[in-house]
């Protein structure tokens, strides 16, 4: 039987998560719409996934009533013609966003990469990477090393008025802040979601790594650079500005 050429492209999907309720960003317009540079943030999104080598695929996961608008800003994109372009409906939770996604997936791809509309600049050698390691590992996420000193606070303030006071300080030796596209065997994270609706329902999750974490799947980091931010406030569309600007992404 044949085997694929270990430098062959490997056949991958993209599930983008769309249906946030951007309540951080304020304003009628969510994130994944709103301009940058002349182009909705998710043009911007998809064009960045679509040079991933492999791709065949992007799910992108909406809200129902956003699905008009996400069809045509999906179209600004001009995906290549090798990118099959699918949507499915948004949940309750951004886990339930997520499966819903998986389950539209093309069977035939052997990754999935799971990205947050509103991270506008993944780096191509970083997803790659991750490609390659979750390939290897079952599980690659892009993330990045904490830089700052990290304070936890207290449960109980000085006064009933008082802004939170700190309790600690936390070691940063081996902290990472987690990035997306967050990479996987598409089997392996398909079953591990279904398996997580069906034995614990309730119990929610921040991010897709979580779901391997908890079932004791080992998970790869792969170094993601500061320019890979995700759109959350206001001040984050002039910081975008600035990397185009710069030419940094």
């Amino acid at each position: 039987m044949a085997t694929r050429n270990p430098q062959s492209a490997i056949p991958a999907a993209a599930v983008v998560c769309a249906a946030g309720s951007s309540s951080r960003m304020g304003g009628k317009v969510r994130k994944p719409y709103l301009i940058l540079q002349g182009k909705p943030v998710l043009v911007w999104t998809l064009q960045a996934l679509g040079k991933v080598r492999g791709l065949q695929q992007i799910v992108i996961v909406t809200r129902p009533e956003d699905r008009g608008m996400a069809q045509r800003t999906a179209r600004r994109a001009r995906l290549p013609r090798r990118v099959r372009l699918d949507f499915a409906d948004g949940g309750a939770r951004r886990q339930d966003s997520v499966l819903n996604g998986l389950r539209a997936t093309l069977p035939a791809c052997e990754l999935v990469l799971i990205h947050d509309a509103a991270r506008p600049f993944p780096s191509q050698t970083a997803m790659a990477e991750a490609c390659a390691q979750a390939r290897a590992v079952g599980a690659a996420i892009l993330a990045c090393r904490v830089k700052d000193t990290v304070k936890r606070e207290t449960s109980s303030p000085v006064t009933r008025h008082s802004s939170p006071v700190i309790d600690e300080t936390v070691p940063r030796a081996g902290l990472w802040l987690a990035h997306t596209p967050q990479v996987f065997r598409r089997q392996l994270i398909l079953g591990l979601f279904e398996r997580l609706a069906r034995e614990a329902p309730d119990r929610e999750v921040t991010d897709d790594a979580a779901v391997c974490e908890l079932y004791r799947q080992p998970v790869a980091l792969v170094e993601s650079p500061a320019t890979n931010l995700k759109i959350t406030r206001p001040e984050d569309i002039a910081l975008a500005k600035a990397y185009l600007k710069a030419r940094v992404v």
